[in-house]
């Protein structure tokens, strides 16, 4: 699904009142201004944040600028959505248009309708089911230190595993849905969508999230609303997902075994050998060894990989092969998703 967009579409309009940021010298003097996004309300609160950018030398703005989360401002949530980049900034555009009391004209509401317009950066994402939310949580652990990708090694950051953190040009961040709704007012789940049914969905779920900014768009040539197809979204996701090594944790060379206390070596052996620690150990002698064993790239949260036995652990590149989870009917059914969302 489409998870965030920022976009620009020409529309000559009176500058939106929304005021300015600028920036005073040590002289006193302005050296610049831009103006301020506006934060436009929709459903359940959701907000997109639109400004008047561009002029035509008569005192009126040339273009509008929107940010945000389209499937949440026109949903009231982002559970769930559609692919279809089109449909939905052009439902944007128009409540936007409507609540800002905005008059554009037939070849505007054209162009922006058949996609005629710069995207500066966006967020898409698929969803994958594993057995339950622990093994979500597992996976993102096991992440931490299995992959990488050519920006270097993976970071996991208050349950969210990063590739590219830092990246102006691309990122993956991947976490559990479940915990992402219950993380803060940011986050906030309306009343009316906690439902039985959609709890349960949910529960199990990894989000897996492609960020492409404007720098990569541009090289790819895709800024382009029209250019972002479906089609093309996935193929996307493949390509960007498909380039993180997922491979699985490097056993210790002898040398490394031999410099290892013996407590810890005794632990490490057991783990190689496909022993759960968790009901091996004493509880602060398995998290005090995690810890230290850690520094040697040695998750013994994560069952060996080389255990016979090792069914609660998902491998990373299994699930990533798997085809995505399937958008339940009842949100269909009850109108929780948005009219250009296909059904499976």
């Amino acid at each position: 699904m489409i998870d965030w967009c920022y976009f620009e579409v020409l529309l000559q309009h009176k500058p939106i009142d929304s005021g300015s940021v600028l920036c005073i010298g040590a002289d006193g003097e302005l050296e610049w201004s831009t103006p301020r996004r506006l934060n436009i309300c929709g459903s359940y609160e959701s907000n997109i944040a639109v400004r008047s950018t561009g002029g035509d030398g008569k005192g009126n703005a040339t273009h509008l600028e929107f940010s945000g989360n389209p499937s949440k401002f026109l949903q009231g949530h982002n559970l769930v959505g559609s692919n279809d980049l089109l449909a939905l900034n052009y439902d944007v555009f128009v409540k936007v248009c409507k609540i800002l009391d905005l008059q554009p004209t037939e070849l505007e509401q054209q162009r922006v309708k058949q996609g005629q317009y710069k995207v500066k950066n966006f967020h898409y994402n698929e969803m994958f089911e594993l057995p339950t939310r622990e093994d979500v949580r597992a996976w993102l652990r096991a992440g931490e230190f299995k992959a990488k990708s050519r920006h270097g090694r993976s970071s996991l950051d208050r349950g969210t595993l990063y590739f590219g953190k830092t990246s102006k040009r691309w990122k993956v961040a991947c976490y559990c849905k479940a915990d992402e709704i219950n993380a803060g007012k940011s986050h906030y789940l309306a009343d009316d969508f906690r439902t039985p049914e959609v709890m349960q969905f949910i529960d199990n779920k990894l989000r897996i999230e492609l960020r492409l900014f404007s720098r990569e768009l541009s090289d790819l040539e895709l800024n382009q609303a029209n250019k972002l197809t479906e089609e093309t979204l996935k193929s996307l996701f493949k390509k960007y997902i498909e380039s993180i090594d997922m491979s699985g944790q490097v056993p210790l060379t002898s040398e490394q075994l031999l410099k290892l206390p013996q407590s810890l070596r005794s632990t490490y052996i057991l783990w190689r050998s496909g022993e759960d620690l968790r009901i091996t150990l004493p509880s602060r002698t398995f998290y005090r060894h995690r810890k230290q064993l850690l520094d040697f790239g040695i998750d013994i949260n994560i069952r060996s990989d080389r255990s016979e036995h090792a069914s609660n652990v998902i491998p990373l590149v299994r699930i990533l092969e798997a085809k995505p989870a399937a958008i339940p009917d009842f949100f269909f059914d009850r109108g929780f998703i948005h009219h250009s969302a296909m059904r499976a």
